[in-house]
């Protein structure tokens, strides 16, 4: 199945379930724990950062840091994200794991333009305040990128396991 068509099709089971339910998608921390299995095995660290002088984790559950030939790491800041909440822990590597499957897409998104519509009005429906957000905060071609992360947030872990894999091991 190439990207399109497991993009599409996650795309469209969420479109339809997103009318009737709110989202109860979260991972558990098993679910965490895979995707994180998942991102290393693609050579990325993952560091859980305790360090509250981190200027990076300021506000932030996380980051992705990639820096050519010195630097490829997913961090969750450990001061904003409650280690112990399995939602808040999905979310965060959630949300960081689709800014690493767009950089092994070459820092593109991962989605066909035509799906941009779809997942805005996804975000609008189950996260105004991030759709908020993301219109107020971002510009073009990081606002795609964020969208897709944010996006991420609220699918169900066997969707971006699956994504995941594809971009990062299956391109």
């Amino acid at each position: 199945m190439n990207l399109f068509k497991t993009f599409a099709a996650a795309a469209t089971a969420m479109a339809c379930c997103a009318a009737t339910a709110l989202p109860s998608n979260a991972g558990s921390f098993r679910d965490s724990l895979s995707l994180i299995d998942l991102v290393k095995g693609t050579g990325t660290k993952v560091s859980f950062n305790s360090n509250s002088f981190d200027p990076s984790c300021e506000g932030r559950a996380g980051y992705y840091s990639f820096v050519e030939d010195e630097e490829d790491v997913l961090v969750v800041c450990t001061s904003q994200v409650d280690e112990e909440n399995p939602d808040e822990l999905w979310e965060a590597i959630a949300h960081e794991t689709m800014h690493i499957a767009q950089a092994c897409n070459g820092f593109e998104p991962v989605s066909p333009a035509k799906y941009h519509p779809r997942l805005l009005r996804e975000l609008r429906t189950l996260a105004p305040h991030y759709a908020k957000m993301l219109v107020t905060t971002y510009s073009g071609e990081h606002q795609l990128l964020e969208l897709e992360a944010f996006w991420a947030e609220l699918q169900p872990p066997e969707t971006i396991k699956q994504l995941f894999t594809l971009v990062c091991y299956e391109q």
